[in-house]
Protein backbone atom coordinates (compact mmCIF):
# COMPACT_ATOMS: atom_id res chain seq x y z
CA UNK A 1 0.00 0.00 0.00
CA UNK A 2 1.03 3.57 -0.55
CA UNK A 3 2.17 6.00 2.13
CA UNK A 4 -1.40 7.33 2.40
CA UNK A 5 -2.83 4.03 3.70
CA UNK A 6 -1.73 2.50 6.99
CA UNK A 7 -2.72 -0.47 9.13
CA UNK A 8 -4.90 0.49 12.08
CA UNK A 9 -3.56 0.74 15.64
CA UNK A 10 -5.30 1.36 18.96
CA UNK A 11 -3.74 4.83 18.89
CA UNK A 12 -6.09 5.65 16.00
CA UNK A 13 -9.21 5.52 18.22
CA UNK A 14 -9.48 9.33 18.79
CA UNK A 15 -9.12 9.93 15.04
CA UNK A 16 -11.75 7.27 14.32
CA UNK A 17 -14.21 8.99 16.68
CA UNK A 18 -13.64 12.28 14.84
CA UNK A 19 -14.02 10.61 11.41
CA UNK A 20 -17.45 9.27 12.40
CA UNK A 21 -18.61 12.66 13.70
CA UNK A 22 -20.27 15.55 11.92
CA UNK A 23 -21.75 15.09 8.47
CA UNK A 24 -20.15 11.64 8.07
CA UNK A 25 -22.34 10.19 10.83
CA UNK A 26 -25.63 9.96 8.93
CA UNK A 27 -23.96 7.73 6.33
CA UNK A 28 -23.13 5.18 9.04
CA UNK A 29 -24.45 4.75 12.58
CA UNK A 30 -25.77 8.28 12.96
CA UNK A 31 -23.46 9.30 15.79
CA UNK A 32 -19.74 9.14 16.56
CA UNK A 33 -18.62 6.24 18.74
CA UNK A 34 -17.22 7.06 22.18
CA UNK A 35 -13.51 6.36 22.55
CA UNK A 36 -14.03 2.88 24.06
CA UNK A 37 -16.26 1.84 21.13
CA UNK A 38 -13.72 3.19 18.63
CA UNK A 39 -11.07 1.09 20.39
CA UNK A 40 -13.36 -1.97 20.18
CA UNK A 41 -13.88 -1.35 16.45
CA UNK A 42 -10.13 -1.23 15.92
CA UNK A 43 -9.61 -4.36 18.07
CA UNK A 44 -12.17 -6.18 15.90
CA UNK A 45 -10.34 -5.09 12.73
CA UNK A 46 -7.03 -6.27 14.19
CA UNK A 47 -8.55 -9.63 15.14
CA UNK A 48 -9.95 -10.06 11.60
CA UNK A 49 -6.48 -9.31 10.24
CA UNK A 50 -5.16 -12.38 12.07
CA UNK A 51 -7.82 -14.76 10.70
CA UNK A 52 -6.98 -17.44 8.16
CA UNK A 53 -8.33 -17.37 5.58
CA UNK A 54 -8.59 -13.63 5.77
CA UNK A 55 -12.00 -12.14 5.04
CA UNK A 56 -11.39 -8.45 5.74
CA UNK A 57 -8.64 -5.85 5.45
CA UNK A 58 -8.89 -2.36 6.97
CA UNK A 59 -6.62 0.65 6.58
CA UNK A 60 -6.53 4.18 7.85
CA UNK A 61 -6.54 6.84 5.11
CA UNK A 62 -3.86 9.45 5.80
CA UNK A 63 -3.25 13.04 4.77
CA UNK A 64 -0.07 14.70 6.02
CA UNK A 65 0.43 11.73 8.41
CA UNK A 66 -2.98 12.36 10.03
CA UNK A 67 -5.69 9.69 9.86
CA UNK A 68 -8.66 11.25 8.04
CA UNK A 69 -10.59 8.15 7.01
CA UNK A 70 -11.04 4.42 7.01
CA UNK A 71 -11.30 2.04 4.06
CA UNK A 72 -12.08 -1.67 4.17
CA UNK A 73 -12.05 -4.58 1.74
CA UNK A 74 -14.33 -7.49 2.61
CA UNK A 75 -14.24 -10.89 0.92
CA UNK A 76 -17.90 -11.75 0.24
CA UNK A 77 -17.18 -14.98 -1.65
CA UNK A 78 -13.99 -16.74 -2.74
CA UNK A 79 -13.75 -14.41 -5.75
CA UNK A 80 -15.85 -11.31 -4.95
CA UNK A 81 -15.21 -8.44 -2.55
CA UNK A 82 -16.74 -5.17 -1.42
CA UNK A 83 -14.97 -1.92 -0.66
CA UNK A 84 -16.36 0.67 1.72
CA UNK A 85 -14.95 3.83 3.25
CA UNK A 86 -15.65 6.84 5.41
CA UNK A 87 -13.83 10.17 5.42
CA UNK A 88 -13.79 13.01 7.92
CA UNK A 89 -16.12 15.62 6.45
CA UNK A 90 -13.53 18.42 6.31
CA UNK A 91 -11.51 16.31 3.85
CA UNK A 92 -14.29 15.56 1.35
CA UNK A 93 -13.73 16.56 -2.27
CA UNK A 94 -9.93 16.27 -2.30
CA UNK A 95 -9.58 12.87 -3.97
CA UNK A 96 -8.55 10.97 -0.84
CA UNK A 97 -11.29 8.32 -1.20
CA UNK A 98 -10.64 7.94 -4.92
CA UNK A 99 -6.92 7.45 -4.33
CA UNK A 100 -7.50 4.99 -1.46
CA UNK A 101 -10.12 3.02 -3.43
CA UNK A 102 -7.78 2.78 -6.43
CA UNK A 103 -5.08 1.27 -4.21
CA UNK A 104 -7.49 -1.13 -2.51
CA UNK A 105 -8.97 -2.31 -5.82
CA UNK A 106 -5.44 -3.07 -7.05
CA UNK A 107 -4.73 -4.91 -3.78
CA UNK A 108 -7.97 -6.90 -4.15
CA UNK A 109 -7.01 -8.15 -7.60
CA UNK A 110 -3.30 -8.73 -7.02
CA UNK A 111 -2.81 -9.65 -3.35
CA UNK A 112 -6.21 -10.82 -2.09
CA UNK A 113 -6.79 -12.85 -5.25
CA UNK A 114 -10.28 -11.54 -5.94
CA UNK A 115 -11.77 -11.44 -9.42
CA UNK A 116 -14.25 -8.61 -8.78
CA UNK A 117 -15.20 -5.82 -6.38
CA UNK A 118 -18.29 -3.73 -5.82
CA UNK A 119 -19.12 -0.85 -3.48
CA UNK A 120 -20.02 -1.96 0.02
CA UNK A 121 -22.97 -0.76 2.03
CA UNK A 122 -22.35 1.95 4.58
CA UNK A 123 -19.04 3.64 5.34
CA UNK A 124 -19.35 5.77 2.21
CA UNK A 125 -21.02 8.89 0.92
CA UNK A 126 -23.43 7.50 -1.68
CA UNK A 127 -23.29 10.63 -3.80
CA UNK A 128 -19.48 10.61 -3.98
CA UNK A 129 -18.44 6.95 -3.99
CA UNK A 130 -15.48 6.66 -6.39
CA UNK A 131 -16.61 3.14 -7.20
CA UNK A 132 -20.18 4.03 -8.07
CA UNK A 133 -20.54 7.49 -9.56
CA UNK A 134 -24.21 8.42 -9.85
CA UNK A 135 -25.30 4.74 -10.05
CA UNK A 136 -23.53 1.69 -8.68
CA UNK A 137 -21.81 -0.42 -11.32
CA UNK A 138 -22.58 -4.11 -11.64
CA UNK A 139 -19.02 -5.11 -10.74
CA UNK A 140 -15.43 -4.01 -11.25
CA UNK A 141 -13.50 -6.98 -12.59
CA UNK A 142 -9.80 -7.68 -12.50
CA UNK A 143 -7.44 -8.21 -15.37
Amino acid sequence: MGDDLRALTLGNAPALTRIYSGASGPYTTGKPPPLDQAQEKICSALARAAETPRAQWSWGILAADEMIGLIALRRRSPVMGTISYILREDTWGNGYATNAATQVVAFAFTTAGLDGCRPGRGLRRPDRCPLSGPRPPAVLTGP
